[in-house]
């Protein structure tokens, strides 16, 4: 008896959620692709993704090809790799961000940009998130060129869109007297078990 309400109780629990996980540049067999004919495919589960500019022309290709449809936001938020000290004068990291909602046929800078990273020593505490607003009519692919153009930064991307749905479904509200309905059925079986006797 124990063990089936246990059962019904984990799957109250687990019903509706999604699933989402961290992809991180480098956990893999190499860096993000830097090459627009062949991008870093991510695919759905991945919510938030993390990776790096390390110098100049770094240059990270991400094509997300499982994202949910309809409006959604997909935010990019760019930090030092080490802090940057107060007599650090000469600190200069950034590049320029583009999306495009097919994979590039042409060039390396294709798309529409929609961002230009630009952290000196002077604005180093500022807020460096950039955001880009996907409308209704979104249908689900999307590929970010991210181009490090000069020094080093980490960037960590927030896609809730593309986290994967949990195919279990949504949970029913159960009537108040549901939550005595474990405890009645053990006495049931109490009782038929003394029955027997």
């Amino acid at each position: 008896m124990r063990a089936f309400s246990g059962a019904i109780a984990a799957a109250m629990l687990t019903a509706g959620t999604a699933f989402a996980a961290t992809l991180t540049e480098g956990t893999g067999s190499a860096g993000f692709s830097g090459d627009w004919k062949n991008p870093t495919i991510v695919g759905t589960g991945f919510d938030s993704i993390s990776g790096s500019w390390s110098g100049h022309n770094d240059y990270d290709i991400l094509g997300f090809t499982g994202l949910k449809p309809g409006a959604q936001t997909i935010t990019l938020t760019f930090s030092p790799q080490t802090p940057i000290g107060d007599t650090d004068w000469s600190f200069s990291a950034g590049g320029s961000l583009y999306y495009q909602f097919t994979a590039p046929q042409y060039s390396a800078w294709e798309g529409t940009q929609f961002g230009s990273v630009n952290m000196q020593h002077w604005n180093r505490k500022d807020d460096f998130t950039y955001s880009l607003h996907l409308g209704e009519d979104f249908g689900g692919i999307l590929y970010l060129s991210l181009y490090g153009t000069h020094g080093s930064l980490n960037y960590n991307i927030d896609a809730p869109g593309n986290a994967a749905s949990d195919p279990q479904p949504a949970p029913v509200p159960l009537p108040a007297g549901a939550a005595l309905l474990p405890a009645g059925l053990a006495a049931l079986a109490f009782l038929r078990r003394r029955k027997a006797r």
